[in-house]
């Protein structure tokens, strides 16, 4: 009861500090990771936040609990969060091969209130809010910088209920605790820990823990890595290590882009070869980077119209095109325009007056004026048959795309052992043959798989018996072609026939419309696909498979999200839903989770009925290795059992893929970059 007290008296004491005034209103340099992977001290939550875009792993160890995981600041102010918490006393019951205990859990907190001069930061969380939820709890926390100390106090239930409570019929508990910076890099930790282990669902700690307070050191080694050593429950010494880093910042520096002197020829229109002209301009546009650029003169206009392989950013790239326009643009021009494509296909316009451009480039020019005068539309569908005066096309030009995917594969859960992997390497090749249509073709090199399932293959699996298409022989990923075209202004469609993907071959197609800004989407989509053999490079079995999806997609543009809804009938027959959300931060990097809800009763065995298909997946821009700027990206994906619910074949490239940052309201959204 003794130590109760002393809880007591340690809250009492933190609680009127940290209501004092403070002159600091930033996280750092306290935002860093607890034993579990979120922002806290060691088993406490703290209210401080992991900052917008930032990704964190960490691993932990205190036995019998070892830890491994991983959190993102989704957007301002929340956070989510992954973990494994492996349990080194119990045993996983699938075999010896299985190893120990193993539990996964998602954490999210949102950061109600950031700290200001006279309040605290606050926020509200909950742990492991999916699947067994042994370890679940929510709480609200508060923190206060009373530089160099943080201090933080709070309430919780279920796991942070402890000896320490409050009413309603003392379902609700106290904790909190400190973080002192002695020295820049050396912090001092100690907090009240109300766990009571005994109590939890899976008795790791059946005797309890002999003290709720608990004491650490936590070291900045790098910048960016932090190690935190510590003494918890009165018995266990617990040691942490954490990496973080901003998703897609470039590691390396890039190679500026050749200065563009201006004016240089501004000679009147009339006084101009205009023949001349605007095979100059297509040459110094090709040369900049574009591909399939095209160079119109009607009257006293200029336009190219080109694809944007070089910048991940297409405000960029108009911007560049526009100065190479503005340097080679009779003094007497009437209007400047870049017209984006995309496999040949013209989607959007940007159009402004040289005036306004090279008044807002000098910095002679208000940004909110310029983006006034400045013309964003979608392309209509039905071009005017008279040709331009002077044009200016390419010659027998050949785009394509090469280069080499670095992949691994994970397969997780499995009897035989919970990670197995596969490594290696994924060459690919794409181009475009004619107007919207494309091959596209990737090998499949590993360098090393211990992937294998001690499993019985389930009655005719879909995705089930992945593991079978995941071992160490080289295949063919998938060699297709596929043709989008342009139906209206806002409508498109795409059929797509080949090998689609390592376990599936056939044929599909799509219509999707974008409406308003391109904001809101909504569409079919088809397939009509039979498996191919594990073994085989080309033979695939001769029963097909088929599916029939709505799709719905809303970009949230203030927070760069993307929302997109499935329904109707998948691989396996199970009719449902499937919703899958991203976000894309500016840096190119893209982050997202999907979930499913199907009708699985027509699975005859446990294991794919009443499940829910999960995952989350990453995109990872390869401009942060590059000296050079690209659009390439690589995803990756992670899903913690591989089930047939909710599953269809994949897409090389879909509609919205293709067209949804060519709308107006993605170009939109962030037109500074014009300038960069």
């Amino acid at each position: 009861m003794n130590i109760i007290y002393k809880g007591i008296l340690f809250l009492f004491i933190l609680f009127p500090i940290s209501i004092l005034p403070s002159a600091f209103s930033s996280d750092y340099p306290y935002n860093n990771s607890s034993n579990w992977g979120g922002t806290g001290l060691m088993e406490i939550p703290t209210a401080r936040i992991i900052n917008d875009g930032i990704i964190r792993f960490g691993y932990s160890q205190a036995l019998p609990f070892r830890l491994f995981s991983g959190a993102v600041g989704i957007f301002p102010g929340m956070e989510f969060g992954g973990r494994l918490t492996e349990l080194t006393n119990i045993p996983g019951g699938l075999g010896s091969d299985y190893g120990n205990y193993k539990d996964k859990a998602l954490d999210i907190k949102y950061q109600i209130l950031p700290e200001s001069k006279y309040l605290p930061a606050l926020a509200i969380g909950i742990n492991d809010f999916q699947g067994t939820r042994l370890f679940q709890s929510q709480y609200i926390t508060m923190s206060r910088q009373i530089f160099p100390i943080d201090i933080t106090i709070g309430i919780g239930t279920n796991r942070f209920k402890g000896p320490i409570t409050l009413p309603p019929a003392n379902k609700i508990g106290l904790f909190g605790g400190f973080e002192w910076e002695i020295i820049k890099g050396f912090n001092l930790m100690a907090e009240y820990n109300p766990i009571e282990y005994e109590n939890d669902k899976i008795k790791a700690v059946p005797e309890g823990s002999k003290s709720p307070l608990n004491a650490g050191l936590r070291i900045t080694a790098l910048p960016d890595v932090k190690i935190d050593l510590s003494y918890q429950r009165g018995t266990t010494f617990g040691f942490s290590f954490s990496l973080e880093f901003e998703l897609g910042k470039p590691i390396v520096g890039k190679k500026a882009d050749p200065r563009i002197w201006y004016p240089v020829d501004r000679r009147m229109f009339e006084e101009r070869d205009r023949q001349e002209l605007v095979n100059t301009v297509r040459k110094a546009v090709t040369e900049a980077g574009f591909h399939s650029v095209c160079v119109y003169n009607e009257e006293k206009n200029l336009t190219v119209e080109l694809e944007n392989n070089k910048y991940p950013s297409n405000q960029k790239a108009v911007g560049r095109a526009l100065r190479i326009l503005l340097f080679y643009s009779p003094k007497d021009s009437k209007m400047l325009s870049v017209i984006l494509t995309r496999r040949r296909i013209p989607f959007l316009r940007v159009s402004v007056t040289p005036d306004y451009f090279e008044e807002y480039i000098l910095e002679k020019l208000p940004e909110d004026d310029f983006f006034d005068h400045i013309k964003i539309e979608t392309i209509p569908f039905k071009k005017d048959k008279n040709k331009p005066e002077f044009i200016s096309t390419p010659d027998g030009e050949f785009d394509y795309n090469l280069g080499i995917k670095p992949d691994i594969q994970t397969y997780l859960n499995d009897p035989s052992g919970f990670f197995k992997c596969k490594l290696g390497i994924k060459p690919y090749y794409d181009s475009t043959i004619w107007k919207g249509g494309a091959v596209a073709a990737r090998l499949d090199l590993p360098f090393y798989s211990n992937i294998s399932s001690s499993n019985p293959d389930l009655p005719d699996p879909v995705r089930s018996d992945s593991w079978r298409y995941s071992q160490d022989n080289i295949a063919l990923d998938y060699f297709l072609i596929d043709q989008v075209v342009k139906l209206s202004d806002k409508t498109f469609g795409r059929i797509s026939a080949g090998y689609l993907e390592r376990m599936y071959a056939g044929a599909g197609s799509e219509i999707l419309t974008f409406f308003g800004e391109g904001n809101i989407a909504l569409g079919i989509e088809w397939d009509l696909v039979k498996k191919r053999k594990s073994s085989s490079l080309l033979d695939s079995y001769n029963s097909y498979e088929h599916t029939i999806l709505g799709n719905f997609y809303y970009k949230c543009l203030p927070l760069d999200l993307i929302f997109q809804l499935q329904y109707g009938r998948f691989l396996a027959g199970d009719r449902g839903w499937k919703i899958v959300a991203s976000r894309e931060y500016n840096t190119g990097a893209e982050i997202g989770f999907w979930h499913s809800k199907t009708n699985t009763g027509n699975f005859s065995d446990q294991f794919n009925r009443g499940y829910n298909d999960k995952g989350v997946f990453l995109s990872i821009p390869l401009n942060m290795f590059t000296t050079y700027e690209t659009r390439t990206k690589y995803g990756y994906a992670i899903s913690p059992w591989t089930r047939d619910v909710a599953a269809r074949s994949f897409h090389w490239q879909n509609v919205f893929d293709i067209a949804s940052d060519l709308m107006p309201g993605s170009f939109k959204s962030d037109l500074k970059k014009l300038k960069k």
